[in-house]
């Protein structure tokens, strides 16, 4: 009977402390909603839009086109090198397998 009344204390302390969890995780979260909502009552879509950049405004520096990297090596060498990566290739299966 003891053991029982022991695991239920541990289940309510559990329980407990996830409702607490709980109640904290709504408490904080309340303010951001609270911060949003200044900018849907504006009726107007420009004064609603500049509310909105008001509060969060846009990022100030565009990042940057990635230029493409300059090969070294043209399109016709990098065949010349597969060909030759080929053949090195055949020459070792080739010797690994004789009269397969």
């Amino acid at each position: 009977m003891r053991k029982i009344a022991i695991e239920l204390v541990l289940h309510w302390r559990i329980a407990m402390k996830s409702v607490a969890l709980l109640v904290a995780f709504c408490a904080f979260c309340a303010p951001a909603l609270a911060q949003t909502s200044e900018c849907q009552s504006v009726a107007k879509p420009t004064n609603r839009l500049a509310c909105y950049d008001k509060a969060m405004p846009p990022s100030s520096k565009a990042k940057p086109a990635a230029s493409l990297p300059v090969s070294s090596t043209q399109p016709g060498q990098m065949v010349d090198l597969l060909a030759a990566e080929n053949a090195r290739l055949d020459a070792k299966i080739n010797s690994i397998c004789r009269g397969c």
